[in-house]
């Protein structure tokens, strides 16, 4: 096969392997010959409904139609544009018409195609095995189109090839073993590109994925459904500990979407847990950075070296990265906005530094520094003092504004236990000076999922501050 263009890696698997599991969850078991026959279903469905290379709207959670789908769309050519379930209808309506993108529309926001059921999907064996030759799909085809997650401002939409999707995934399993039986617990959302990166790495290992019950939590799913290797961000992290279980069939737990307290990692390195800390974004197609198995808990701290197919710079204090896994742009209607230099480099918008070992360190984002009274406040700072204190899980900083200063911090922090505001701005005023002391600490808000929004917790801290 050329370079250039992959084989369908379901079709590959459904023929190397058709028996080995290639889809679980705690119902049944999907193996690679039966998913095989569910997306050609799948692939039909979508070639019925535009001609390949058109922009399909997808707005479901998690689930068997989903990953059928996402799978079917590489087969077919079909330019999957994957709609956060949290957003409303008139905003996912808005989302989906920026982008000029058809609408699947379905109950409970699942697609019609979910209705179109085949045997295999429903427990009975395929009746014919490949009943259809697929063609070799080219990496420069235009696979999905994902959405940044909006943590510091308007989300947008990134186009990614085949290709991006595909050497993400190389990368990423050439640092870490990703074989057949091994199976990766999908329980970041396929709307994510945290998420679709399971899909395809998977896919391309033949390793399985595994969806968990909603009701599940983390450690009681891969307990029952033997996980080998999980995507954890700090909040998911700090309830697995809570579960407290022994998880022996673990190989791989990769960190990532935000900072993690050293108390959490210590805690999580102490079960013995196979951490490896990372650093990625949308526009790079999941993980540029990570750590290396048996990283030390210091060097856990980092976000380690970057992966394979990635390359990466500082320049000015900023992290610009660039490579295979780089994305084509953001798609602004019928536009295409290519924010790239002339060699290529995308600026990322975060800042950090590479140590004298190669390791990748963040400190913060450009767009979050603000102004308190003349003096800089870059907020990443006040919250590493913050998780750096006792009993802290996580914090996020934001400002508010103030008649007198302008802009004060305000903090949402997670505590082990009890939280005690004045306590923890009392262990502060030892490492920072007073003008970066939050005015006020609130509890950290639960209903804003684990990768909580700072746009969104800014117009909940002026609502808390003007009561």
């Amino acid at each position: 096969m050329s370079a250039e263009t992959i084989l369908c890696p379901v079709r590959v698997n459904a023929e190397s392997r058709p028996e080995v599991p290639a889809l679980i969850t705690a119902e049944r078991t999907w193996n690679w010959a039966e998913l095989d026959e569910r997306v050609s279903s799948t692939a039909a469905c979508l070639n019925e409904m535009a001609p390949p290379g058109s922009r399909i709207a997808v707005q479901m959670p998690n689930s068997p139609e989903l990953v059928a789908l996402i799978l079917a769309a590489l087969r077919t050519g079909h330019v999957l544009a994957l709609i956060s379930t949290r957003l409303p209808v008139k905003a996912a309506k808005e989302h989906i018409e920026a982008i000029c993108a058809v609408e699947v529309e379905g109950d409970d926001r699942r697609p019609q195609i979910a209705d179109r059921e085949d045997q295999a999907m429903e427990g009975q064996p395929p009746s014919v095995l490949h009943p259809h030759p697929v063609k070799p799909i080219p990496l420069a085809r235009l696979a999905t189109i994902t959405y940044t997650s909006g943590t510091t401002g308007t989300p947008k939409a990134a186009l990614h090839t085949v290709g991006n999707h595909i050497w993400s995934a190389r990368g990423l399993t050439e640092a870490i073993p990703l074989e057949p039986n091994d199976r990766w617990l999908l329980n970041l959302p396929l709307y994510h590109v945290g998420g679709l990166a399971i899909v395809y790495r998977c896919a391309l290992a033949g390793a399985a994925v595994v969806l968990p019950a909603p009701e599940m939590c983390t450690g009681e799913a891969i307990k029952a459904l033997g996980v080998t290797h999980t995507s954890l961000v700090a909040t998911q992290l700090y309830r697995l500990l809570l579960e407290g279980l022994i998880l022996n069939t673990l190989k791989v737990v990769l960190l990532g979407g935000s900072a993690f307290s050293p108390g959490l990692l210590t805690d999580a390195s102490e079960r013995g847990l196979p951490i490896r800390s990372s650093y990625g974004l949308t526009e790079m197609a999941s993980t540029v950075t990570m750590t290396c198995g048996g990283a030390s808990r210091c060097d856990l701290e980092t976000s380690g070296r970057p992966l394979l197919h990635r390359d990466l710079a500082i320049r000015d204090g900023e992290i610009q990265v660039r490579g295979r896994t780089l994305f084509t742009g953001y798609v602004e209607g019928g536009e295409l906005i290519q924010p790239f230099d002339d060699q290529g480099w995308f600026a990322t918008g975060d800042l950090g530094y590479v140590d004298g070992a190669g390791c990748l360190h963040v400190t913060g984002r450009k767009d979050n520094q603000f102004i308190s009274g003349g003096e800089n406040i870059q907020p990443e700072e006040i919250e590493a003092a913050l998780n750096a204190l006792s009993g802290v899980v996580q914090a996020v900083v934001v400002p508010v504004a103030d008649d007198e200063f302008g802009q004060r911090p305000v903090a949402f922090v997670q505590m082990e236990g009890t939280l005690d505001s004045q306590a923890l701005c009392t262990s502060l005023e030892a490492t920072l000076p007073r003008f970066k002391l939050p005015v006020a600490v609130y509890p950290w808000p639960t209903h804003r999922g684990v990768k909580p929004s700072r746009m969104a917790l800014m117009r909940e801290a002026e609502q808390l501050q003007a009561r």
